[in-house]
């Protein structure tokens, strides 16, 4: 795979948990393209250009399933 099919692969879990998360792809949807301020006000569907900002993503969706505070 070149660099950016890895990341539409990797793209695509995360977007699952999103999922999951937020009960329902609208949802889930409004909140990847909100900026968040643990982001630097940046929505974390901004981040999905790059392994490390997918990673972050990820991390704050655990964040938010756990209900640890932002």
């Amino acid at each position: 795979m070149v660099p950016s099919e890895i990341v539409v692969a990797r793209m695509v879990p995360v977007i699952a948990h999103a999922v999951a998360v937020f009960g329902d792809e609208r949802e889930a949807a409004h909140c990847l393209s909100t900026p968040l301020a643990i982001l630097e006000d940046r929505a974390p569907a901004e981040l999905f250009d790059s392994e490390e900002g997918i990673e972050l993503v990820e991390r704050t969706l655990i964040r938010i399933e756990r209900k640890i505070p932002l």
